[in-house]
């Protein structure tokens, strides 16, 4: 039950947290001894300081005070047994970088029932743990150094504009660039309130973004990449986000998307045809009935990874599926989604597919796509998607070399 003290909580006012007493002593004549086996220790224990608790009473935590030698002592005097130390080589020390629990676990030594390392092994796993750490380190400090580069560039937009050309990129197209970070920002997830300006996350997301745009000059900053960068930022620290965010968009599918690289576009738009067909032939022709090609809709669904289109939590699943299942879930979820709505979309004209597909509706569950997702066949004949697309890149290489005019001799 909540007392008396507890009704500013209760009401809904900033109450102060106040020091709850010791519980009177347990005695020997029963009635509250519910443990009775262990009355004689509760007497041995001294109480540090009381507990704290929002609602209701706790007892105050017991022997805080306690190291870990007299937690060691007090274990061999019970059991009889000695502790030996571990070797002084196996302990680590003050690091500079605090590594993950994890990742530390390679300098343990095995438990007592099995045998102990030899010192080629100790000294192997200690070489594996430093250049374990040391990449670690090395993302942060990656994400620094280009973070400062943004930063100086951002500088010296505001300072000067009359250089013609910096790094073979003209200033007025830079400026455009971060113009279009600031104006995709603000369109990033607005419900959320967090990425716009005034938010939690604003700074961060246009940090990641800025940042990378020194990484990669040769890709630069394009419309969509905000919402892939958002999603990362919700789940990882900065840094780790910079560097999953550049690792995910040097992937081959990404890559040749935000690079706009044509003849590779084509080529997975053709490969995505041919699996349209396959499973969906009734609404593959009503498509090619109104010239709708999957450029239309398929573009903004790689830019963003559904991030855009989706609900957030459902976006949310289908990339934990593409990280494990690669490219090919990316355009199997499309065929799902088209699946889910085939019987909408076959009475819809080119304008209201464009417009529907853009934004899928709100109430779409996971249960339903997946389902629909399941029920794709990514196979054509014996053919999987990597060999399809391969297929696809090898006819049409065959075509530009035979439209080609012939060389006179």
């Amino acid at each position: 039950m909540v007392g008396p003290e507890d009704a500013g909580a209760c009401s809904g006012r900033n109450p102060k947290l106040l020091p709850v007493p010791a519980p009177e002593p347990v005695g020997q004549d029963g009635k509250r001894n519910l443990f009775p086996k262990r009355t004689k220790e509760l007497k041995s224990v001294v109480h540090s300081a009381p507990g704290w608790k929002l609602f209701g009473k706790v007892p105050p935590r017991e022997n805080l005070q306690k190291t870990s030698r007299i937690i060691q002592q007090e274990y061999e005097a019970r059991t009889g047994r000695t502790c030996k130390p571990p070797p002084q080589s196996s302990r680590r020390k003050n690091f500079e970088f605090e590594p993950l629990s994890t990742t530390a676990l390679i300098l343990e030594d095995r438990p007592s029932n099995l045998p102990a390392k030899s010192v080629e092994e100790a000294l192997r796993h200690r070489q594996e743990y430093d250049e374990m750490v040391a990449e670690a380190k090395k993302r942060p400090e990656l994400y620094e150094i280009f973070l400062s580069r943004a930063k100086e560039r951002w500088k010296s937009f505001s300072e000067t504009s009359s250089e013609n050309d910096t790094e073979g990129v003209s200033v007025a197209d830079r400026e455009a660039s971060l113009e279009l970070i600031k104006l995709d920002i603000s369109r990033t997830f607005p419900s959320l309130y967090i990425f716009q300006k005034g938010g939690p996350y604003h700074d961060v997301l246009h940090s990641i973004l800025g940042a990378y745009t020194c990484y990669r000059p040769d890709v630069g900053y394009v419309q969509g990449m905000s919402f892939i960068a958002a999603v990362l930022i919700l789940n990882l620290e900065e840094a780790d986000a910079f560097i999953a965010f550049a690792n995910l968009l040097n992937k081959p599918c990404q890559l040749a998307f935000f690079r706009v690289d044509h003849s590779m576009m084509l080529k997975y738009f053709a490969t995505f045809e041919v699996f349209f067909e396959e499973n969906l032939s009734k609404l593959f022709l009503h498509f090619k009935s109104y010239s709708l090609t999957p450029d239309i809709y398929l573009i903004d669904w790689i830019f963003t990874l559904y991030s855009k289109s989706l609900p957030l939590d459902l976006a949310c699943r289908v990339w934990d599926v593409f990280c494990r299942d690669g490219e090919e879930f990316l355009f199997r979820t499309g065929l799902g989604i088209l699946r889910l709505y085939e019987d909408i979309l076959l009475q819809m004209d080119f304008i209201h597919i464009a417009q529907f597909l853009t934004k899928l509706p709100e109430d779409i569950t996971s249960e339903k796509l997946f389902s629909c997702i399941a029920a794709i066949q990514m196979q054509n004949s014996t053919k999987k998607w990597t060999q399809v697309f391969a297929s696809v890149m090898k006819d049409i290489k065959e075509g530009e070399k035979n439209s080609s005019p012939a060389l006179k001799s």
